[in-house]
């Protein structure tokens, strides 16, 4: 049996400005809109993420389902790499955007990482990929 990932979905509360953070703020490209059902497929050309309204996605679901669609879950986060942590944290906060963590650098792993929240609180990873220390080079 083989299971292909397709794309990330988020179910939030604030659609449109989940849209706008996502389009607008971080530039992923919409593939697909239904206005009807508040839901959005985005890429950076490699990766896919979904918005759903929480509202529509409990009425497709319906009330009898167990789910819970709890604000700041952190158990998952989404991870973008950007050329500048520093930058990229300095034009978020611009635009309003809550910084959670401030870079700090993963000697180990090579990367300098920030922590912030999109509008509906989710967390993302922000990764600014370096040298890995101890690592051969190839």
């Amino acid at each position: 049996m083989k299971f292909q990932f397709t794309y990330t979905r988020l179910f939030v509360e604030d659609y449109k400005a989940c849209y706008e953070f996502y389009c607008n703020v971080l530039g992923l490209d919409v593939t697909f809109t239904s206005e009807i059902d508040s839901y959005t497929e985005l890429t950076d050309g490699k990766v896919k993420l979904s918005l759903i309204s929480r509202k529509e996605i409990i009425g497709h679901f319906g009330r009898e389902t167990a789910l819970f669609f709890e604000h700041k879950n952190d158990g998952i986060a989404l991870s973008f790499q950007v050329d500048d942590v520093e930058a990229a944290c300095h034009y978020l906060k611009e635009k309003g955007i809550e910084i959670v963590r401030s870079p700090w650098n993963f000697a180990d792993w090579g990367i300098k990482a920030a922590l912030v929240r999109d509008p509906e609180g989710n967390l993302i990873e922000l990764s600014q990929m370096g040298e890995m220390v101890g690592a051969e080079q190839g």
